[in-house]
């Protein structure tokens, strides 16, 4: 049922996770931060209104999906 909520409270780990993410992918802190929460819950996939040519778009860790009109 929609909407689900999580919350993610395993914040060291999410730090830890997150710093990894800057350093192999050369994502900013708060989009690592944004990835590794998301993760953190079991998100398959990742949904922003970020445009693909921008930097969290290099992880690896989950899809990134753009929802700005036309970035398809």
């Amino acid at each position: 049922r929609w909407p689900l909520t999580h919350w993610a409270t395993d914040t060291e780990q999410i730090i830890e996770n997150a710093y990894k993410e800057c350093a192999q992918y050369g994502l900013g802190a708060m989009d690592a931060l944004h990835i590794s929460a998301a993760i953190s819950v079991g998100a398959v996939e990742f949904l922003t209104y970020e445009k693909p040519e921008k930097s969290i778009f290099r992880t690896k860790s989950i899809q990134v999906i753009s929802i700005v009109p036309g970035s398809d």
